[in-house]
């Protein structure tokens, strides 16, 4: 692809008009369904919904660059304001990546990095690409470091502000959603954490403070990162070779190594939210790598982008705390009164809505169960560990949730929740692809009694 579409009013127009197109779509659905019956009509109508919102999205993709990256957000945390056809049609850019050739971006490096781009031997073809920037495998002239240069996409930062906007009012405009307070909000916190993922220099400045966290635990890779060769739009590290957790070579692995890999992403994660009050907030497979050990003794995680670091603030962390090890403890009303302090809950709930809540949290800790054996029998091997992809952990607890468990009666949560829970999502995803046989209660009992 030359160019990303940058211009405002052109960009405005064309998502202005698909909003348009989505709402008057879907009032001649209504119209046109009147003489149907009622659950024909209500057929009809999900059909045109799904019909609209694929056409929008289809809309976001050409468009490219941050309204691919506000689309993929929205599918991940606007389920409780948007209808469920549309995150699913929300959910299909998040295969979507934008590639520029070189002869657009070595003009952009050139801008960035002056003088400097000339001690930089830069392989012109990139080798992963995002909505947001490319990557390029790198060098230092007469050095034997392997690097890489992410570049962010020109234009992209400064079209944030208006992007967001825009996506919002076509929303409305649609009637798939309605301004009020919780619209404002999550507005306000996507749009906060997409201007973070375009602050190359706090990416590099978070990046140097994780490493030295993990300094002296050789179970993880953090690249080291050059300032030299970085600005706030480009950003040079160490290359890490590894593997996706996908990767045949990782799923041959022993039974005992896969499980020490398991094991140091749940410490991660509870480092993180305990321990750090700093999470990394996008756990997708792309964002870690698995180093194999040739000699067997101390394969590696390594982790990379580390501008979705979410900084928590420490009232969330005691609290969130409190109501992981009451939940794990099964402490009911502990995990009730820690939920109200991160406003999962509110007093004012019904007793049915607490309790549905904190047996849920219950739920999803299973696999840090002191008694496993109180479990479903295809949740344990025969040796009494936890089997976290025989378990089929994530799927139960969808389909617990879908039932309306939490629906009915619901507060949506504060963002720090919400990004705790994609990142859990993700580690437990994670865990599960590597087949991990464990018993884990240890990781959260360390825990307990700490200040």
């Amino acid at each position: 692809m030359k160019k990303i579409k940058t211009g405002g009013l052109r960009r405005r127009f064309a998502i202005g008009a698909a909003g348009a197109r989505g709402g008057l779509g879907l009032l001649t659905s209504k119209a046109s369904g009147l003489l149907l019956s009622k659950d024909q009509q209500e057929a009809h109508e999900q059909a045109a919904l799904e019909r609209e919102a694929m056409r929008f999205v289809k809309e976001l993709g050409e468009l490219k660059g941050a309204y691919v990256k506000i689309g993929q957000m929205l599918a991940l945390y606007g389920e409780h304001l948007l209808p469920k056809a549309v995150t699913t049609a929300l959910h299909t850019l998040e295969s979507q990546t934008t590639e520029l050739e070189w002869s657009v971006i070595e003009p952009h490096l050139q801008l960035a990095l002056e003088q400097r781009l000339k001690l930089l031997d830069i392989e012109a073809t990139s080798f992963a690409a995002a909505s947001l920037s490319q990557v390029h495998k790198a060098s230092v002239k007469g050095k034997s470091e392997r690097l890489c240069v992410k570049v962010q996409y020109p234009g992209i930062a400064g079209a944030i502000e208006d992007d967001f906007r825009n996506v919002m009012q076509m929303l409305t405009l649609a009637r798939w959603v309605k301004s009020g307070r919780q619209l404002e909000q999550l507005t306000k916190e996507l749009k906060y954490q997409l201007l973070r993922e375009v602050d190359y220099q706090y990416e590099l400045d978070t990046a140097e403070l994780v490493r030295d966290k993990l300094s002296n635990d050789r179970r993880y890779k953090v690249p080291v990162y050059y300032p030299r060769f970085s600005t706030q739009l480009v950003l040079t590290m160490e290359f890490i070779d590894g593997y996706d957790v996908t990767h045949p070579k990782v799923q041959s692995l022993s039974q005992s190594r896969r499980n020490a890999l398991a094991t140091a992403m749940l410490e991660l994660f509870f480092k993180e939210a305990f321990e750090w009050g700093l999470m990394q907030t996008d756990p997708n497979f792309g964002n870690y790598r698995v180093i194999i050990d040739e000699q067997g003794e101390s394969d590696q995680l390594g982790l990379l982008d580390f501008g979705a670091v979410h900084h928590l603030p420490n009232s969330f962390v005691l609290s969130l705390k409190k109501t992981i090890l009451a939940a794990h403890a099964g402490d009911i009303q502990t995990t009730i009164a820690g939920a109200i302090e991160l406003k999962c809950l509110r007093e004012s709930d019904t007793q049915s809505v607490k309790q549905s809540f904190a047996e849920f949290c219950c739920f999803i800790l299973e696999p840090f169960s002191s008694d496993l054996s109180v479990l479903p029998d295809f949740t344990r091997t025969e040796d009494g560990l936890y089997d976290w992809q025989a378990s089929r952990l994530l799927k139960r607890a969808g389909r617990l949730g879908s039932e309306g468990m939490l629906i009915k009666g619901f507060v949506i949560p504060p963002s720090e929740f919400m990004l705790m829970v994609r990142k859990l999502t993700g580690v437990f995803t994670f865990v599960s692809a590597l087949g991990a046989k464990l018993d884990s209660a240890c990781l959260l009992d360390r825990y307990v009694d700490t200040p």
